[in-house]
């Protein structure tokens, strides 16, 4: 069958043909239409995660398509589902024409939500509405959300307002993205640069921070972190901003703040297929939009190396024809 294959750590990869996957307990058989690039798959095909990739393998973390064996789930619907693991490390991924993907997984998608927006919403909604979630906003809070330039970002800035925060203040590097936060819900938005940040974001949420989503860590947390509430919280997804920071110890203490760390990808499927399935109803009804591109399978390579550079938009490649 027809598939991306990572052949060696250290290059993208290219369309090849692979085996037929093998289903066995607990695994359902689906013929993938749409799978969305997401960053972890290229940092361990560049050789950039702290274990050793081991091609040739078939990347892709989640996708959308119909089921075609599965002891749950009739065959012929239609599914978003994910891979049982990160591939590269024994694991085949979902970037082919039919992939043995969790049952857990599975979750049947309505008429009125797409093949691609739903394989866009899959991994970056999760991470966002799983962050959100953590801090439990009550309603009215100043929420500051990093890096919402990217495609989790722009999420969480929406979900933010359907959770009725009170101001929510978008922060990222390209002003051009930025202001397609602000169509998104955003209230303010601030541009990360050398300036002081923490009175930038205090500024723009007229008054200190209760939330913070940060998929960057680095500086612009820290900044974040100065500028937090009494009680507020920061709730980290990413480090794209680098790990080597000075926390502002004494601040978050004084004012008794929380940080918390959370992975999409150590959080059990079950629980990231109820959260997809609460995204859906946002998704089917229009509160929730992805900014996408979809790209034939055969332009893997150049997907892949766009995805390096921080395209702006989720990137969903075409696998396969609809059933």
């Amino acid at each position: 069958m027809r598939a991306a294959v990572v052949e060696s750590v250290g290059r993208p990869p290219a369309p090849g043909e692979v085996d037929e996957p093998a289903r066995d307990d607990g695994s359902a058989l689906v013929a993938v239409t749409a799978a969305p690039l997401n960053p972890v798959e290229v940092r361990v095909a560049a050789g950039r995660h702290p274990r050793q990739a081991q091609p040739p393998y078939v990347p892709g973390l989640e996708g959308v398509g119909t089921v075609l064996e599965s002891a749950r789930v009739p065959a012929g619907t239609r599914v978003r589902f994910e891979s049982a693991a990160l591939p590269g490390f024994g694991a085949q991924g979902t970037l082919a024409e039919r992939a043995a993907v969790p049952e857990e997984s599975l979750v049947e998608l309505p008429d009125a939500v797409g093949d691609e927006p739903a394989a866009a919403l899959g991994v970056v909604g999760i991470t966002a509405l799983l962050a959100l979630e953590r801090a439990a906003p009550a309603g009215g809070e100043r929420v500051l959300v990093l890096g919402a330039t990217g495609a989790v970002g722009q999420m969480a800035v929406q979900l933010a307002k359907l959770m009725e925060a009170g101001r929510v203040v978008a922060a990222g590097r390209s002003a051009e993205r930025l202001e397609r936060a602000r169509e998104l819900g955003a209230n303010e938005i601030v541009e990360l640069g050398d300036r002081d940040l923490t009175e930038a974001f205090e500024q723009a949420a007229a008054g200190q921070l209760d939330i913070v989503i940060d998929p960057l860590w680095g500086e612009p947390a820290m900044a974040a972190l100065r500028a937090i509430a009494t009680e507020g919280q920061l709730v980290n997804v990413g480090q794209s901003a680098g790990t080597e920071v000075r926390l502002p110890l004494e601040v978050v203490r004084n004012r008794q703040g929380t940080i918390h760390a959370i992975s999409s990808g150590w959080t059990a499927l079950d629980v990231k297929a109820a959260a997809y399935r609460r995204l859906l109803a946002h998704a089917a009804e229009g509160r929730l939009t992805v900014d996408l591109e979809v790209v034939p399978l055969e332009d893997i390579a150049a997907a892949w190396e766009r995805q390096d550079a921080s395209p702006g938009r989720k990137l969903v490649i075409s696998v396969g024809a609809r059933a």
